[in-house]
């Protein structure tokens, strides 16, 4: 059963069952690792996420470049149609991970599940493109496919972000760029999956960080490695980074926010959610409870892969009108 949370604040602590999913517990076991952040760490290890992925049909995804940059946009399309409402995908892995062939099944799969033409964005990572190279790859993808989201086949007056950990983080930056740009309308829903609202320098005011800092895939120590070799030289209260810190967040598109319980980011995205609100912004949040980071660990066919597509299905109804 999940956890709605209508009106929360983060002394309640929600979603706090301190009971691992035992599917998720066999998958820790078996087939998922914490992710590795020892000082001698390189970058192809961190690639090296031997995630299960599936085959898909080559036909259904089509590769582009755009802006000055070239920035790969991946566009999945799995129902060869026209005029779809847009998705556009920003993919997780600490800003030190390029798209990896599990994210592109993903991908795929949400694009047939939801109806609608995905196009993920594979930014620039770090460390030979710290930041701001990924904000702003984000952004400028984001302008693109506005500008031109109806010759790559979508309906540009539908578009939702959708990311995922540093995907997430990602998606709420450019949702904030875009209200200050005076196009916050252009962008219909957030849907941010365990996102990293808070630089993890600021780790100590967030329980979660301590209560789950490893054993559960994402690790205090992974944090800390990705925002070394991210951002080395930015304070951590910069809002490109750490949106929680943002002054502003006024007009902000709405959102849906999706926490697990065993998550190191878990309350940072609680206090995330708190901000928003006080800013007048429509938020949904949800929490997984039993779960680990991102939902990693459990198979496409079991019970909560199935509530969280019904959950973000029934929100895209509501905005898209469906």
């Amino acid at each position: 059963m999940i956890v709605l949370m209508a009106s929360m604040t983060i002394s309640a602590q929600p979603c706090e069952t301190g009971k691992l999913d035992p599917v998720v517990a066999q998958a820790l076991g078996n087939t998922v690792t914490d992710l590795p952040s020892s000082p001698n760490t390189s970058v192809e290890q961190i690639h090296d996420l031997r995630i299960p992925t599936l085959p898909f049909p080559a036909t259904d995804l089509k590769v582009i470049k755009v802006t000055r940059d070239s920035i790969p946009l991946h566009i999945y399309n799995p129902h060869h149609q026209t005029d779809l409402p847009i998705i556009i995908g920003y993919h997780p892995g600490g800003f030190v991970t390029p798209m990896l062939p599990f994210m592109q099944y993903e991908y795929w799969r949400k694009a047939k599940m939801y109806d609608a033409i995905v196009i993920a964005v594979d930014y620039r990572v770090a460390p030979e493109h710290p930041f701001p190279a990924a904000v702003n790859d984000a952004y400028n993808a984001f302008r693109y496919i506005v500008d031109h989201g109806t010759e790559l086949g979508g309906d540009t007056s539908r578009i939702v972000l959708l990311g995922e950990s540093a995907g997430g983080n990602l998606a709420t930056v450019v949702s904030r760029k875009a209200a200050e740009a005076g196009m916050a309308n252009k962008i219909q829903l957030q849907i941010l999956n365990c996102p990293s609202t808070d630089d993890p320098r600021n780790a100590s005011r967030h329980p979660s960080y301590q209560k789950y800092a490893s054993g559960y895939f994402q690790t205090k120590a992974f944090c800390e490695y990705y925002i070394r070799v991210y951002a080395p030289n930015q304070p951590p209260n910069n809002p490109d980074i750490a949106p929680l810190h943002a002054n502003n967040l006024e007009g902000m598109p709405p959102v849906l926010m999706i926490t697990a319980e065993f998550d190191v980011m878990r309350d940072e995205a609680y206090e995330y959610v708190e901000k928003l609100r006080s800013a007048g912004v429509r938020v949904s949040h949800v929490c997984f409870p039993g779960q680990i980071h991102c939902l990693v660990g459990l198979p496409d066919d079991a019970p909560q892969r199935k509530e969280l597509d019904e959950l973000i299905n029934s929100e895209l109804d509501l905005v898209w009108g469906r």
